[in-house]
């Protein structure tokens, strides 16, 4: 009877501790697909990436006094008076006004700037058109909120664009703390990302990050790197140029970098390539969704800083969203749902601009 009973303990200590092992083990499992469907893995692995980028090196005056980026031919007086927390520079083409009025009367506006501290200027070059040329100045002097640079507005010279903005930062803004590179068709939730923001210290390069990308060689895609501009096999890690964070001391380290050119015409990239460069990592933010739009509801648009390839109709309804329900509950796992069901527009395998 003894030995009976002993083989009936050991047969169930044997399978309790299996069943212990295959719950820790189910639960390990449903915990990693949490944190890889939220984002936070992403967000975890970033963090290590400082390990294999070298040390900051000082700033330099003369370096960035000399940076070769095009004069400019507008430029918002007194914009940055007082100086916002938060300076969101939108890329935009000429041919984009229904595009900036829709952010003018949603995320961009007055209401906005002034309970987020940012403020919301767009970044253009010129037209080929004359009556476009014309539009723009008074589309300038009507909101007071255009960047201009002497050089053609075109898809190849969007690195030229992101560094003239960039380097108006340095030389107009520099009492603000973070500058956001974004693009006309996306949605920024300016008072959540304002509010994490206020708790970042330090040289920061924050976004949506792309790993191990290999660059294009094929002259006929729109993504094209020749080798004389990049030699490497794969691009270093580099956040979606949709939108990216980058705080004030940063966007310095990053422009005396840059060199006389030629630049690659992707500019997430190169941002990634400077970053590298400059010794300051890439962080992933999980709320930063990137080349994807995100589920069209109030829960979503709340939670999430970015969504990609809104309409300016979108962008009206997601406004409308996050004005009226302030108090709406949502549940504690929207960010793993928003995360899951957003439609990834573009994958990036070779840049997001």
């Amino acid at each position: 009877m003894r030995s009976i009973t002993a083989a009936c303990l050991r047969l169930f200590c044997f399978h309790r501790r299996r069943w212990s092992s295959m719950f820790l083990l189910l639960i390990s499992c449903l915990l990693l697909l949490f944190l890889s469907f939220s984002g936070y893995l992403e967000e975890c692995l970033s963090r290590a990436l400082p390990i294999f980028y070298p040390n900051p090196s000082p700033l330099s005056p003369s370096r960035l006094s000399s940076i070769p980026v095009p004069p400019f031919l507008l430029s918002p007086a007194n914009a940055c008076s007082p100086p916002p927390l938060l300076l969101i520079l939108v890329s935009s083409a000429p041919s984009h006004r229904d595009r900036r009025d829709g952010i003018r009367q949603t995320w961009g506006s007055l209401s906005s700037a002034t309970a987020s501290s940012s403020l919301t200027l767009f970044v253009l070059a010129v037209p080929d058109k004359a009556e476009e040329r014309s539009a723009l100045v008074h589309e300038a002097v009507t909101h007071g909120d255009i960047i201009q640079a002497n050089f053609t507005d075109s898809y190849r010279n969007l690195t030229i664009k992101t560094l003239t903005g960039l380097a108006w930062a340095v030389q107009k803004c520099q009492g603000a703390r973070f500058v956001l590179k974004t693009d006309d068709d996306v949605f920024v939730n300016t008072l959540a990302l304002s509010s994490f923001l206020k708790d970042q210290q330090g040289l920061r390069y924050l976004g949506r990050v792309h790993w191990h990308v290999a660059p294009l060689r094929d002259p006929e895609n729109r993504h094209y790197t020749a080798r004389e501009l990049y030699t490497g096999s794969h691009f270093p890690p580099y956040c979606s140029g949709t939108g990216y964070i980058l705080s004030h001391g940063a966007v310095g380290h990053l422009l005396q970098e840059a060199g006389n050119g030629p630049w690659p015409s992707l500019e997430d990239v190169y941002i990634g390539i400077l970053a590298k460069q400059a010794g300051i990592a890439p962080r992933q933010v999980a709320k930063i969704a990137g080349a994807s739009s995100i589920p069209h509801n109030s829960c979503c648009y709340r939670t999430m800083f970015t969504s990609h390839k809104l309409t300016p109709r979108g962008m009206q309804e997601a406004w409308n969203m996050v004005k009226g329900e302030e108090e709406h509950w949502c549940p504690p796992l929207t960010l793993l749902f928003c995360r899951s069901f957003g439609q990834p527009l573009d994958k990036g395998e070779n840049g997001d601009s």
